[in-house]
Parts: C-alpha cells; sequence; structure tokens
C-alpha cells in the first residue's frame, strides 16, 4: 500500500498519468484487495479535481513529454540542446510571437513556459507559452521590468532588477499578480540583482551584485538576500567573499553556490578576472570559496561543485551529467573529453536558457 500511496503522490507531482494509473487499477485483479479500490477511488476523486482547480492544471504534464534545456529568443524558432548529438537543434511549432522584440528570463511549470520580455513598443510584459496547445497569450503585470522569474508552490515570483522596485507574485489559483515586500538594503551599496534566483527551503534567494566602489577602487561583494513568503519578509544575509557579476546562483543537495561570472564590471559590462565559485553556510550565515582543482581550461563557465560538474551557459547553470569520484587525487577531468560539449556555448549571447517539457514528436521533427 506503501507503493500505491507513492503513485498518488507522484500523479500529485505531476510525475506519473493520472489517466494511466486510474487504468492499472481498475481491473478484476486489483479489485479483489480492498485497499487498491480505495486508491483507485482517491485516483478518480483526484481526476475529477482537475478539472475545477485551477493551480492543479499548470502542473500537469503528459507522459509523452521530455524536460529539456531551450534556447529562448525573440522572433526565431526556440532550439533544444540535444545531450545525445551534444548539438543544438530547431524545437518544431515554437517561434514567438512576432511583437516580442526581447526576453529578459523565463521559467516553466507543468506544461506551460513563461517568458519576461518587452515588446515592439518596449512595454514589459510576460508571454505564457501553452506547450501542448502550442499557444501564446501576453501578460502584462503591473510591476515592470522582470530580472528573473521563479517558481514556489502555487506562486511564480517576479523579481525586479534593483531591490527598491517592490517584486511581485502570481497566483496560479487566482491568476492575479500581487505585490510583494521590498527588498532589503545596506547603505552604501547600489545593489542590483545580476546573480539570478535560487529556492532553497521553499524561500526565495536572491543575489545582488553591487554596482558601487570602494574608494581605493575595489568592488563590493554580493549580498544574499532571503524572502520567507509565509511571513512576507525579506531578510538581508551574509555578503559573499568577492564580487560578483554576471553570475548565477543554484541549490545543490539544498546548498547555495555562486558559480560563473567576474570580479569587476567594466564599461557597465560583467568583466575583469573569472569570479571564485562560493558556497553559503545556512547555519552560520557565512560564504567560502570552493576550490577548483581538478576543472581543465574550457569556455562553458565549468565547475566542479560536490563531485558534479556544472556548465555556465548566458548565466544559466547546466548539470553535465559528469560526476567524479570523491576519491581521485588527481585532475579527473582531464580525462573526460570537454571538447564534446563545445556546440553548448554555440548559441546567441542573448538567448535566455530554461528547461522546459517538450513533446516527443516536437524533438523528432
Amino acid at each position: 500500500m506503501a507503493v500505491a500511496a507513492k503513485v498518488i503522490g507522484a500523479v500529485r507531482l505531476g510525475l506519473v498519468d493520472i489517466r494511466v494509473v486510474i487504468e492499472e487499477l481498475d481491473s478484476d485483479e486489483m479489485q479483489r484487495v480492498p485497499e487498491l479500490h480505495m486508491q483507485l477511488y482517491e485516483a478518480s476523486l483526484y481526476n475529477n479535481m482537475l478539472l475545477v482547480t485551477p493551480s492543479l492544471l499548470w502542473r500537469k504534464v503528459t507522459r509523452s513529454m521530455n524536460q529539456v534545456l531551450v534556447a529562448v529568443l525573440p522572433h526565431s524558432q526556440m532550439r533544444y540542446f540535444d545531450v545525445a548529438t551534444k548539438t543544438w537543434k530547431p524545437l518544431a511549432f515554437t517561434t514567438l510571437p512576432i511583437e516580442l522584440k526581447r526576453c529578459f528570463c523565463a521559467v516553466s511549470v507543468g506544461r506551460n513556459l513563461f517568458v519576461a520580455s518587452a515588446d515592439s513598443s518596449d512595454n514589459d510584459c510576460i508571454y505564457c507559452y501553452d506547450i501542448e496547445g502550442n499557444v501564446w497569450e501576453k501578460q502584462s503585470p503591473s510591476c515592470g521590468a522582470i530580472n528573473n522569474l521563479c517558481i514556489v508552490d502555487d506562486y511564480m515570483y517576479a523579481i525586479r532588477p534593483y531591490p527598491h522596485q517592490l517584486p511581485q507574485r502570481y497566483n496560479f489559483t487566482t491568476r492575479q499578480w500581487q505585490s510583494i515586500a521590498k527588498v532589503g538594503t545596506i547603505a552604501g551599496y547600489n545593489l542590483w540583482a545580476c546573480n539570478g534566483v535560487a529556492i532553497v527551503h521553499s524561500k526565495v534567494l536572491v543575489l545582488y551584485g553591487d554596482t558601487s566602489q570602494h574608494s581605493s577602487g575595489l568592488w563590493h561583494p554580493a549580498v544574499l538576500n532571503c524572502f520567507d513568503p509565509v511571513k512576507n519578509k525579506w531578510e538581508i544575509k551574509a555578503t559573499t567573499c568577492h564580487p560578483h557579476f554576471g553570475s548565477s546562483i543554484f541549490a545543490v543537495n539544498s546548498k547555495l553556490y555562486v558559480a560563473g561570472g567576474y570580479n569587476e564590471l567594466i564599461s557597465g559590462s560583467p568583466g575583469g578576472n573569472p569570479a571564485p565559485v562560493e558556497v553559503y553556510d545556512e547555519v552560520n550565515n557565512t560564504w567560502s570559496v570552493v576550490e577548483q582543482k581538478r576543472i581543465p581550461s574550457n569556455n562553458l563557465g565549468a565547475v566542479e561543485i560536490e563531485g558534479r560538474v556544472y556548465f555556465n551557459v548566458n548565466k544559466f547553470p547546466i548539470d553535465s551529467g559528469i560526476r567524479i569520484p570523491p576519491e581521485e587525487l588527481y585532475p579527473q577531468l582531464y580525462l573526460v573529453n570537454l571538447c564534446e560539449w563545445e556546440y553548448l556555448a554555440y548559441i546567441d549571447k542573448d538567448a535566455i536558457l530554461c528547461y522546459m517539457p517538450a513533446n516527443m514528436e516536437s524533438l523528432n521533427f
């Protein structure tokens, strides 16, 4: 019965098609077991609930879909990275709306892809793409320009470029936007959300780079902010050990890392030396540098984190699938042909990367 309960739980997460579960349970052999009969009842009940609960519809993904890395560009067909051939390929039937002028960030939930962008009149907006229906819908949140999007429970959070700008969140159930608390700031810092968003323990973490300098000419380190959705409150956390510009933050095993990017701003763009990889200690509220001893020189922003190799392309972290045994005493990656991944970087620098489910038919087009 524990296995059956896990199956129903997987259905709730959108990992299993509920109709397949019902078909398997609705057989003479299964119905002889009272507990399985109850599981059929619960599965049928949940299937009917999908018809009346909007928030659950956002999460439903059919079994014929695979999660793929996609690149979103205005006026172009979306592309996906074929892991088998290590090349970018067109994603069939996915040309973006003609009025979409620029893309800033994207996130997928269930069968929908949300793209924060600007239209042909330079109005900030969000386009929602129904992956199965191949339909685009334009939304116009009142919050203005959006730097990052992320999903926590039944909400999509829209983080703006600067802390003084009110962030918002979108309620999937009511389909309404609402403002949340303003991000905290530090006196003397000119913060800018250039380093992405991560979710750890259902909290929103944003790393702000500081565009001001010390009187000595050195750059300030980045500042971590944490949003608690339950309290509707932001809390300023520790600053990083080093400055970070154009970096990415992401969670690995519920720990927050910052990787990629550079340690300076040159003419308003990230430059200087590559910024080090850092990890955040949630208990002690401190950052520390993660040494990179087994990574060869590359143009993919490759870093090693907890024995995993991540690439950083267009400020988006990508798990390569390469694993390094912890007992290795020499640079094991030099034995791995990173050259086979070189085409991952062959994508327009203005492309927005994200993961989304795609129909097998689209991949085999």
